[in-house]
C-alpha cells in the first residue's frame, strides 16, 4: 500500500504525521505544497484546503493530522494509542488538548505589542500548567519510556517554543520541571529530529515574519 504525505513545510499538523510516519517505520512519499499557491485539487479533496493531506494506493485521501495519525497507527498496528478503550479517549482527548496550545502559541507570534503578547502567554501558561500535572513524574516521555500519541501531538509545539525562548522567555525549568524534561526527551526522539528537515530556525524565522509582521515577536527577532 502506497502512502503519499502532503504538506507545507512549516506546518505544526503537518509534522506530526511526519513523525507518526517515522516512528512507526513506514514507507511513504512527499509532496511539498507551496501554502502561497495551493493547487485547485486540494480543495477538492479537503474542505479546508489544508495540510497535512494523505493519499491512500494513490486514490483515496484523508485529511486532519489526528485522523492520518491514528490511521497510520492502527494499520501500521502500532502502539501510539493505547489498546484500552479508556486510556485510548484520554490519549485522544489530549492530542485535542495539544491543537489547542499550538493554536494558542500561534497567538504569540501574532501578537501586536507587549501587551498582547503577555495576554497570551499567560493563556498559554494556564494550559501548560494544567499539563505539567498530567506529564508522567518518572518520565522521560508523557507517560513513561515509550512514545505515545501525546509525545507525537505536542513534538511541534514543543520545537516552536524551543525557538520562541530564544526571543522571549516563556517560562523556565523551575517553573515546569516536568514539561521541560519532558521537551528535551522528545525533542531528542530520532522520529522528531526527522521530521525537522534541517535547520528550523530559518523557518520559524520566516512564519514570524509572515503570520506576525511588525509584531512583537518580529521586532525582537529583527
Amino acid at each position: 500500500m502506497s502512502l503519499e504525505l502532503i504538506y507545507f513545510k512549516a506546518c505544526p499538523f503537518a509534522q506530526r504525521t511526519l513523525i507518526a510516519l517515522a516512528g512507526l517505520g513506514l514507507d511513504f512519499t512527499k509532496t511539498l505544497i507551496n501554502p502561497k499557491q495551493k493547487p485547485e485539487w486540494m480543495f477538492e479533496v479537503s474542505p479546508s484546503g489544508q495540510v497535512p493531506l494523505l493519499k491512500v494506493a494513490g486514490q483515496s485521501v484523508l485529511f486532519d493530522s489526528s485522523v492520518i495519525c491514528e490511521y497510520l497507527n492502527d494499520t501500521a498496528k502500532g502502539k501510539l494509542l493505547s489498546a484500552d478503550p479508556l486510556q485510548r479517549a484520554q490519549q485522544r482527548s489530549l492530542v485535542e488538548f495539544a491543537g489547542e496550545c499550538q493554536m494558542a502559541f500561534g497567538g504569540l507570534i501574532a501578537a501586536a505589542d507587549e501587551e498582547k503578547f503577555n495576554q497570551v502567554k499567560a493563556s498559554l501558561l494556564k494550559k501548560l500548567n494544567w499539563l505539567e500535572g498530567q506529564v508522567d513524574a518518572a518520565g522521560p516521555l508523557f507517560a513513561g519510556g515509550e512514545m505515545t500519541m501525546v509525545d507525537v501531538a505536542f513534538a511541534p509545539l514543543f520545537l516552536r517554543m524551543e525557538h520562541m525562548q530564544k526571543v522571549a522567555v516563556l517560562f523556565s525549568a523551575d517553573d515546569l520541571p516536568k514539561i521541560s524534561r519532558w521537551n528535551g526527551a522528545v525533542l531528542g526522539q530520532k522520529a522528531v529530529a526527522e521530521s525537522i528537515e534541517g535547520d528550523f530556525a530559518p523557518i520559524f524565522k520566516m512564519v514570524v515574519a509572515s503570520r506576525g509582521k511588525d509584531g512583537f515577536i518580529h521586532k525582537r527577532m529583527s
